[in-house]
This record gives structure tokens, sequence and C-alpha cells, in this order.
């Protein structure tokens, strides 16, 4: 697993197709916005278990960051 620590507006590439960009939106909360190809389903993990899956394996619980990332 990786974990970044990310600025407003920065953003991650997953292989050439998939875009993720950060905007905090308070303390506790961050915006996500996500451009992918059409025919790749994006689902939120509450939504994805709701509908019958597992939780994927090797995720950690919430994050909670140390002190000197926090302000």
């Amino acid at each position: 697993m990786l974990f970044l620590q990310m600025k407003d507006g920065d953003y991650l590439t997953i292989g050439e197709d998939i875009t993720i960009q950060f905007f905090p939106d308070s303390k506790s909360r961050v915006r996500v916005a996500i451009n992918a190809p059409k025919d790749l389903a994006i689902l939120r993990g509450d939504v994805r278990e709701r509908n019958g899956a597992e939780r994927p394996s090797g995720l950690v619980g919430r994050f909670t960051a140390p002190p000197e990332l926090t302000e």
C-alpha cells in the first residue's frame, strides 16, 4: 500500500488513462476528481459493499495523520 501526502490540486495517474486529483474540503474531508475511461466502473467502497461485494484485502482502517502532517 502506498501512502501519499497531497496538496490542494495535486494529482496522481494510474497507467495512461486514469487521473485522480485531490481538493481538501475541510480538515477531515477531501474531494476527489477522477478522470477515467467511461467503460471503467468507479464505485465508492460503501456503495460497493452495500451491493454485496467484500471489502478488498490489503486496505487499512481510517488513516489518522500524525500531528506534524495536520498542521
